[in-house]
């Protein structure tokens, strides 16, 4: 009993409306839809090193799975007299690399008579592990796990006979676990809530 009074009442609401939504795609499901999918990216992301790719496949008249799977890859290189100008404070701080992925799965139900078209409801969960390679005058290592889970109202419509756009927001929680080298945990966060939204184009196959 002092584990359940201690999560916080939005991370309770949020696993209540994950459960009913999922319960919900349960008593959907129906013969299996004819073969059709839609393989979905962000264009916008890959500009900030985070190449995602999401693909969508109906097994109902009216839901979904979608499996979104990804890479985090980028590079920045630092002018340390701009940032000792910036922090006010003297670093050796040069480079900063990271390296990661990202995987999450997630259950749609549509509000249309359609499946992947018009309005929907959507539960997800989230993972996003990273490791980030900071060089000055000796070269640090941090790694930052974040586990997340949430539900979201979004749209998905045609643009062309082939490509989609997906719109969606909604609520989420997430923990943050920080770590540098292999022992000492410098930043631990409890199920924290935020905001997720997105856009997303995708290519019918």
């Amino acid at each position: 009993m002092e584990v359940v009074r201690e999560i916080p009442m939005k991370v309770r609401m949020a696993c209540l409306i994950s459960l009913a939504l999922l319960s919900g795609i349960g008593s959907e499901v129906q013969a299996q839809s004819p073969s059709q999918m839609v393989v979905k990216s962000n264009p916008f992301g890959w500009f900030a090193g985070q190449f995602q790719v999401a693909v969508e496949r109906p097994f109902s008249d009216r839901c979904s799975w979608q499996m979104s799977a990804g890479v985090v890859r980028s590079n920045l290189e630092l002018n340390t007299s701009d940032l000792e100008s910036l922090l006010g404070v003297k670093t050796s701080l040069n480079s900063v690399d990271w390296l990661g992925f990202i995987v999450q799965p997630e259950a749609r139900v549509y509000l249309s008579q359609e499946t992947m078209k018009g309005f929907y409801f959507g539960a997800f969960a989230r993972v996003r592990a990273i490791q980030r390679t900071m060089v000055t005058n000796f070269t640090g290592v941090q790694r930052r796990t974040a586990l997340g889970a949430g539900v979201v109202l979004g749209g998905q419509f045609k643009i062309s006979d082939a490509v989609r756009g997906d719109l969606f927001i909604g609520p989420q929680v997430k923990s943050v676990t920080t770590t540098i080298g292999d022992h000492f945990i410098y930043g631990e966060e409890e199920w924290v809530p935020g905001i997720r939204f997105g856009m997303n184009f995708g290519w019918t196959r």
